[in-house]
């Protein structure tokens, strides 16, 4: 499940308060320094994402001849996404 855009700022701020309840980490920045680091983070990791997905969604345009008319675009989109991330070492 993808986190959506507006829940990045949430989520930040859970993460670094489980962080610092755990005492997990210490940190020579303040919160809100530190919520908008984890933010800026997780703007260019689904950023990232989106452009793997583009780049997908090409791949399997460009040879949709070549696979066949009867397939699972679905099914076949998922399969080209996860040998992009194998590539380029990307976590989906």
């Amino acid at each position: 499940m993808r986190v959506k855009s507006s829940q990045f700022e949430a989520l930040a701020k859970h993460v670094i308060k489980q962080l610092h309840q755990k005492k997990l980490a210490t940190f020579q920045k303040t919160d809100e320094e530190l919520t908008e680091l984890v933010v800026g983070l997780f703007q260019k990791n689904a950023a990232e994402e989106e452009k793997l997905i583009d780049d997908a969604k090409k791949l399997l345009e460009q040879n949709k001849k070549k696979i066949g008319l009867n397939i699972d675009e679905e099914r076949a989109l998922s399969m080209i996404k996860k040998q992009l991330a194998k590539e380029r070492n990307f976590v989906l």
